[in-house]
């Protein structure tokens, strides 16, 4: 049996360099591809450009790890790999320690499971955090184009003033405009980095700015204005649930809690939990309640408005 782990251990290893190594391709071909046609898409277009794009199974799979990818910085499939290998390694041992469960599919799933919850766990801090920059930089770049900066100067004058994702996003688009690349590709570019609302309305307005001309300065006064007011309401609701949210979890840990108590005061009847046939059933259920119930607090914390 520990043979077997140490398979799925040095598989997971090898996936991961298989994808680092496919990661390395990509980027080779980056530079080295010739620059297709840009055409020009109209506003309702710009919120779904996912679709003008034909992605193969492979490069679906890192646009959708992108997000989280770009959290862990450099080295960030070593980073994965590393994480997976610990999570099923403590997994093994908990179940060969406590559960003694005959089976190996208790750590793949729970590997799984840390996996995802720590990927929504990147990419809800990855919006979080552009969610709390997108305003300033928005501000810097209206008192730029009130001193009477162009858009372009103005994109490039946050990049200069930011030392944040944010602020490194401004600077790469106000590069690529230097350089004569089309508005229209650098634009595409960054709502495929940051696909979020407020930065695709904020990406239409500028390119309707540029097309056709207007009160920018307005434009961009009252967007901040929402965002700002969006941000506060936000945090209303998490302070007004907050009490719930805390008792939620207190609730969920106390089966845990009172099974490490009862190890010591009784183990026997751990015993008969995590080992008899008939013990099991009621580990299950406790399990699978806390598990629904859990599910159901959170439905009810985003329905929250």
């Amino acid at each position: 049996m520990m043979s077997l782990y140490i398979s799925i251990s040095l598989l997971l290893f090898g996936v991961a360099a298989l994808l680092y190594r496919y990661k390395q391709q990509n980027l080779k071909m980056h530079f080295l591809a010739k620059p297709e046609k840009v055409e020009t898409i109209n506003n309702a277009q710009a919120l779904n450009i996912r679709s003008l794009h034909k992605l193969g199974w492979r490069q679906r799979i890192f646009h959708a790890l992108a997000p989280g990818l770009s959290m862990l910085g450099d080295r960030a499939l070593l980073k994965i790999a590393l994480f997976m290998v610990s999570l099923f390694s403590i997994a093994v041992y908990v179940n060969n320690q406590y559960l003694g469960f005959n089976s190996l599919w208790l750590p793949i799933i729970a590997t799984v499971f840390g996996c995802l919850w720590s990927w929504l766990w990147l990419v809800n801090k990855r919006r979080n955090e552009f969610e709390k920059t997108f305003p300033d930089a928005l501000n810097i770049m209206m008192s730029a184009v009130t001193a009477g900066e162009s858009i372009m100067q103005s994109i490039s004058y946050v990049g200069r003033s930011m030392d944040n994702p944010v602020g490194q996003l401004f600077k790469k688009m106000g590069e690529h405009l230097k350089l004569g690349e089309p508005p229209e590709q650098v634009f595409n570019r960054a709502i495929e980095q940051y696909p979020y609302p407020a930065f695709i309305f904020f990406v239409v307005t500028i390119r309707a700015n540029m097309a056709r001309g207007g009160q920018l300065k307005s434009v961009l006064a009252r967007l901040i204005r929402i965002l700002v007011d969006s941000r506060t309401l936000e945090k209303k609701k998490e302070s007004m649930t907050s009490e719930a949210r805390m008792s939620a979890k207190i609730v969920a840990a106390l089966p845990l809690i009172f099974m490490i108590i009862i190890s010591y005061i009784s183990p026997g009847n751990i015993e008969f939990v995590l080992h008899d046939p008939d013990g099991r059933y009621l580990l299950y259920y406790v399990i699978g309640s806390e598990l629904f119930g859990l599910s159901i607090i959170a439905f009810l914390m985003r329905g929250v408005r």
